[in-house]
């Protein structure tokens, strides 16, 4: 499944089941930030998912790859991992301490309005006119959703780590379908170095090694399964969908996971859903689907 180029069809399939995966970590986020930082936390999480990846790294075709590096491809994945991990991610763990879910996941859903303009201008990936009509139609059916704000969700610091997650999976997105897209990389060495790089770093700047005695083993389950599913593998997915999928669709289509979020935040949180919701849900899936009409092959 994850060997080759997918097809536009299968891609699409792929990455619409990994924002389901990821959709689940929001929840158990919420949960684990109740016994641990958010930066510990984080850290953990992708330290634990590096290191299931290292077995693979080690073989030789990985290996091999790697040996053949130059300090420029150190430079390269290094300014990725930055942008993956401690910004975006990091970032992201930080702003849910801060605010509710869904408060961060609309912010989230303006960053397709930058990956259109700056993936049109970086990577000369066209927008159709439909695909506009999609990302407005989406971009509507969240102000449905959430607005208006309430005071509590207006947490300064929570608002500022979530504009820096936004912009670092901006950019974030494009740097990585740049790279897959030429091959310069194999998904799995791409993956690899750069979650060990990002999560060394957090680990460090976290001193997460302090929080150890801390840590519970209902929180070491949430850690491992968090590392194992949602992001040694789910990574490993998503970046295989990226060979085919462009920045834009690929964004789209992670941006469906607010009405994922909703859905499990009702289901485990108790989080009600109201009909202006249900209305706001409808749009941002009609706009995602719009997106990808017709790109299926």
């Amino acid at each position: 499944m994850l060997t080759g180029v997918p097809s536009k069809r299968k891609a699409i399939i792929l990455a619409a089941v990994v924002t389901t995966i990821w959709s689940t970590s929001w929840v158990l986020i919420k949960i684990g930030l109740k016994e641990i930082p958010a930066l510990p936390f984080a850290a953990f999480r992708y330290t634990l998912a590096s290191l299931i990846l290292l077995p693979g790294l080690l073989r030789t075709p990985s290996r091999k790859v790697i040996c053949s590096f130059g300090w420029k491809d150190w430079l390269v994945l290094a300014g990725l991992a930055l942008l993956t991990y401690p910004l975006n991610q990091g970032g992201l763990f930080v702003a849910l301490s801060y605010l509710p879910n869904t408060t961060v996941s609309l912010l989230q859903n303006f960053s397709p309005v930058f990956i259109a303009l700056l993936g049109s201008w970086l990577l000369k990936e066209v927008v159709n006119g439909r695909q506009y009509l999609g990302m407005l139609i989406l971009l509507a059916g969240a102000l449905v959703f959430f607005l208006p704000l309430q005071s509590y969700n207006l947490s300064i610091p929570g608002l500022i780590a979530s504009f820096v997650t936004m912009m670092a999976n901006v950019f974030g997105s494009l740097y990585s379908r740049k790279l897959l897209r030429t091959g310069t990389y194999p998904v799995l060495v791409m993956t690899g170095i750069c979650m060990s790089i990002g999560s060394i770093v957090m680990f460090v700047g976290s001193r997460a090694w302090e929080y150890i005695p801390k840590i519970s083993l209902h929180l070491w389950g949430i850690l491992l399964y968090l590392a194992l599913v949602n992001t040694a593998l789910a990574f490993m997915v998503w970046n295989t969908s990226l060979q085919r999928l462009t920045a834009f669709e690929a964004n789209i289509i992670n941006n469906t996971m607010l009405v994922q979020i909703a859905l499990l935040s009702w289901i485990f949180l108790g989080d009600a859903i109201s009909w202006k919701m249900a209305a706001g849900m409808a749009l941002v899936m009609g706009g995602a689907v719009l997106v990808n009409l017709r790109n299926t092959t």
